[in-house]
């Protein structure tokens, strides 16, 4: 992540580069901006800087370390909780694979979306005294590659009362060249011992025209980068998701048009059996996360299909992409069948959700589809 790779806050980034050159950076700095304003990109940007030098004199191994966040001086601290694989004591470095794989796909992803990458998403996430006692320890230390030290606290607002008490002791007598950047949405939640010990950066919400300009920059036409600025009101982590979402929506209408269709043919040729098969392990190779999505847009396709059947396309808005005939399939789904089908999507999402075997689930949601089709 280099500062160009951050949307808009340019004066930001002007400011923070000249800092850095004229050697001034503050050991304490508080990111502060509205939800996907960029906060967390700037930080880790900024870091880089710090940790391997600006970009015209960038060493380039360091930077390859940074770029996949191993940096050997480079920690990160963020909201956690037990989940199914950390049964106690949870602590960010329990989780850093995942914070890998979050930022890389995600940067700039919220809390919530956080949350559901490691299976939280119905828990709180907090930062307490064990996540501190463990940085404290590794700020304390020597540089691996003798230059800086730097922690970046992502979501800052989570740390408790005695975790941030903890780290004010670290932050007032800070070794030689330590630099924590906290990174917040909202520093109302923040103990103001904490930022009044902070230097703030103060982000803007993005432009429109900002997030439309790097919504094309990635490939999306002018009118779906348009569209999903003005919906996202400067959010850019949310514009990513609608456009992804249209993507996303195309290909689960692909899948689910092969789905009933291999499901009708069972009826009348068993060996169509073999292309549900098929097809569930298709599914069981997506994330969890892909899957549920699939599901979800299933069971309201489901719904639409059955509001079509009873005439009232006032109320039907699915319209399809593909050669898919949701008139003659919409038929097929009554009153007789919609509450079975509709609980056997919802306990397939509850089992996949809970970690079961996904190829097996598809197969059995797949095989009650070609049996509740027909139910007359």
């Amino acid at each position: 992540m280099l500062f160009r790779d951050v949307v808009g806050q340019e004066e930001i980034k002007s400011e923070l580069a000249r800092s850095y050159k004229k050697g001034r950076v503050s050991h304490c700095q508080l990111f502060c901006g509205p939800k996907g304003s960029g906060s967390l990109p700037l930080a880790i940007a900024y870091a880089r800087m710090v940790l391997c030098g600006d970009e015209a004199s960038a060493n380039q191994a360091c930077g390859l370390k940074l770029s996949e966040l191993k940096h050997p001086d480079l920690h990160f601290i963020y909201p956690v909780a037990n989940n199914l694989d950390v049964k106690s004591k949870a602590i960010s470095v329990n989780f850093l694979q995942k914070w890998r794989e979050f930022f890389h796909s995600k940067p700039y992803g919220s809390l919530y979306d956080w949350y559901l990458s490691i299976g939280i998403e119905n828990k709180q996430g907090k930062i307490g005294t064990d996540e501190v006692s463990d940085i404290v320890k590794k700020m304390s230390l020597k540089a691996y590659e003798g230059g800086w030290k730097v922690a970046i606290v992502w979501m800052a607002e989570k740390m408790n009362l005695s975790a941030t008490n903890k780290l004010l002791k670290l932050i007032e007598e800070p070794p030689e060249k330590t630099l924590f950047l906290f990174v917040s949405e909202d520093t109302s939640f923040l103990a103001k011992t904490l930022t009044s010990r902070c230097q703030t950066i103060q982000l803007k919400k993005l432009s429109s025209e900002k997030v439309s300009a790097a919504l094309f920059s990635k490939g999306y036409s002018s009118e779906e980068a348009r569209s999903a600025s003005i919906k996202s009101a400067g959010d850019y982590g949310e514009a990513l998701k609608l456009v992804s979402k249209n993507e996303n929506e195309k290909k689960f209408e692909e899948w689910f048009l092969t789905w009933v269709r291999s499901a009708f043919k069972v009826r009348k040729n068993k060996e169509a059996v073999l292309e549900l098969i098929d097809w569930s392990k298709t599914l069981s190779k997506e994330g969890r996360e892909t899957q549920k999505s699939f599901i979800a847009f299933a069971l309201e396709l489901f719904r639409q299909a059955l509001l079509k059947n009873y005439f009232l396309e006032n109320l039907t808005v699915f319209s399809p992409t593909t050669d898919f005939n949701f008139d003659a399939f919409s038929e097929f789904i009554t009153g007789k069948n919609i509450e079975e089908v509709s609980l056997e999507l919802e306990e397939a999402y509850y089992n996949i959700q809970s970690n079961g075997n996904s190829q097996m689930i598809f197969m059995d949601l797949s095989l009650k589809l070609t049996r509740l089709l027909h139910k007359s």
